[in-house]
């Protein structure tokens, strides 16, 4: 064999050696605990399923999964957060879609499908528009009438600028051709009790929060904002069924990793939580929350990402929304 061959055939073969790597290193994984932050406020329905999946994924990996709530600027702190740490299948964000979809449209620096890749879908929860019971409205129709008629005289509560409820009901007051004051709050928490006592007057939100007070009658739930009605309030109309043709907001909350995760981590993280998700066991729990789990790949996930951010980027542009 010559030199030059000799030394062809060594720098081949150390580069696959070097190439196969990462993918010999993570098929140990996971070795140790597994860190899951959450950008949504504790006791949120969101975080309550991601308890319910990192409970259960730490039983499937032989490892404790840890849920950290990460509060505040709509899930930007928590994506930031774990954006800068190492790609090593460690440390994991869960956040809400508007957080990867609209969030990055409103602020320029913000970029966080260059810095995280879908890992697996959590759940999925229709929202519902509420008002609190001072509100002159019995129902949909009659809440569209009232804030025509009075415009910029009833507020809306979200859980931030940029929020899935911020932007969930500014889509809605575009189509509807309504007005409505914006008062953001630091997670919905604080944005609920304060619906339920009247000093913000509706919220487009996930329907497990509001189920306990609709039940005493403080909250007066009037539409369901997904394309279908719920077996949970079956009478309970759609907004397209009230007339804003084209109106739809399914609300979800994904798990990501940092760019640069070993592939097979992934797939794995993939595999297990889509078992987890769909079990009879958790599909039983969350049906009373109106949660689902919806069952995609990270490709899938990263499809969804692109197309709702395309539909907010056009409602964005019509309407000029900025943060406030």
């Amino acid at each position: 064999m010559s030199k030059i061959s000799f030394t062809r055939c060594l720098f081949i073969t150390g580069f696959a050696m070097f190439a196969a790597l990462p993918q010999a290193w993570s098929q140990a994984w996971p070795t140790k605990q597994i860190s899951m932050t959450v950008g949504l406020q504790a006791g949120a329905g969101s975080y309550v399923a991601v308890r319910d999946i990192a409970e259960k994924l730490g039983t499937a990996l032989g490892q404790n999964v840890v849920v950290t709530s990460v509060p505040g600027a709509a899930g930007l702190l928590a994506a930031q957060q774990v954006a800068k740490v190492a790609p090593d299948g460690y440390n994991l964000v869960a956040l809400s879609g508007a957080t990867v979809t609209t969030l990055p449209l409103m602020l320029k620096n913000f970029t966080p499908m260059r810095d995280l890749i879908p890992v697996a879908m959590i759940v999925s929860f229709p929202s519902v528009l509420s008002v609190n019971s001072k509100v002159p409205a019995a129902n949909i129709r009659e809440f569209l009438e009232l804030t025509r008629k009075n415009p910029g005289k009833y507020t809306y509560a979200s859980g931030g600028n940029g929020s899935v409820q911020h932007t969930a009901m500014e889509s809605l007051k575009y189509m509807a051709k309504i007005d409505l004051l914006h008062v953001p709050y630091k997670g919905m928490a604080q944005a609920t009790t304060d619906l339920v006592g009247g000093q913000v007057d509706a919220a487009i939100q996930g329907v497990v929060a509001v189920i306990p007070f609709a039940k005493t009658g403080q909250v007066r739930v009037l539409a369901w904002t997904g394309t279908q009605r719920n077996p949970l309030y079956p009478d309970l109309p759609t907004l397209a069924e009230a007339g804003i043709t084209g109106y739809q907001f399914q609300s979800w909350t994904a798990l990501f990793a940092p760019a640069g995760t070993p592939r097979d981590v992934v797939a794995r993280l993939n595999a297990e939580i889509r078992k987890i998700a769909t079990s009879a066991e958790l599909r039983d729990r969350w049906i009373p929350q109106a949660m689902e789990s919806m069952d995609l790949i990270p490709a899938q996930i990263d499809k969804l990402i692109r197309d709702d951010s395309q539909q907010m980027e056009r409602m964005i542009k019509e309407t000029g929304l900025k943060l406030e």
